[in-house]
């Protein structure tokens, strides 16, 4: 009968031995998870304190906006992350490259289990990221949402609305819905409908409507602010004032309507011109 292996008994001599086996390889192992760990904090040190800012520096030299500037940020801070792990476990002694094959089926496997919600939400955060007219600080809205966005990552978007609260939108929602930028352009049209008595004299509102816009310092003279009848029903008419305002946020957005409601109000209750029920 042919002597069995030292590492081939069976049985709890067999076993003892490998015990032994392991017992001696521990010293091993945990030099191997020391460089490990050194290793991969000075990568990471060094990463986060001269490569990302130097990055950094870089896009902010070349004008490049928030959005893109951040994201390219978050996919510096990765590869930081992943060059980190693969050299520190090559200096603590696993053949980490000599395993590409093994590595490549682990990843395949793991992008098997990955959701296609997560699939969804990262395409749409390429999407989002590189739309110029998507940007951090941005004032959107969507289905009955309304905020401004406060950060922009490859998987979701916050938003922060107007009651303070911090919306974490999936970027596939975003995406897939219809999305309505009010700043996304220079200038925003303002526009508010007056419902008025038939008995109501309709050049005197027309007049004070339009006084009042010419009046606001933050009214645009050009496109001119108009006035029109829109609608007429059994029981009252309707007049719509429009204008437009310059390069908005929203905050100018609601001071400026604000501040010509309190005036056209106030011209109202003087010219006794009450707005129909």
């Amino acid at each position: 009968m042919p002597e069995h292996p030292v590492g081939q008994l069976g049985g709890p001599v067999g076993k003892t031995l490998d015990n032994a086996a392991l017992l001696d390889r521990l010293p091993q192992y945990f030099w191997g998870a020391v460089i490990f760990s050194i290793s991969l904090a000075i990568f990471y040190l060094v990463g986060r304190f001269v490569l990302e800012p130097a990055v950094e520096r870089a896009l902010r030299i070349r004008s490049v906006n928030r959005t893109i500037r951040g994201a390219i940020l978050r996919v510096v801070r990765a590869v930081i992350w992943f060059a980190g792990i693969l050299l520190a476990l090559d200096l603590a002694g696993v053949d980490v490259f000599g395993a590409s094959a093994t590595l490549a089926a682990a990843l395949t496997i793991a992008v098997g289990f990955a959701t296609r919600d997560i699939a969804a939400n990262f395409v749409g955060g390429v999407f989002i990221v590189t739309d110029p007219r998507f940007n951090i600080g941005d004032w959107i809205a969507w289905s009955e949402n309304e905020g401004v966005i406060e950060d922009i990552t490859f998987r979701v978007t916050r938003v922060r609305t107007f009651d303070n609260e911090l919306i974490t939108v999936p970027n596939s929602v975003l995406t897939t819905n219809a999305v309505k930028n009010p700043v996304a352009g220079d200038t925003l049209r303002v526009h508010h409908e007056f419902p008025l008595a038939y008995d109501v004299d309709v050049d005197a509102v027309d007049a004070i409507l339009l006084e009042e816009a010419d009046r606001h310092d933050d009214i645009m003279d050009d496109p001119a602010p108009s006035v029109h009848v829109t609608d007429m029903n059994d029981s009252r008419l309707t007049v719509e004032v429009s204008f437009w305002i310059d390069d908005p946020t929203h905050a100018e957005f609601v001071a400026a309507r604000s501040k010509f409601f309190r005036r056209v109000n106030r011209r109202f209750d003087e010219a006794g011109i009450a707005l129909a029920g």
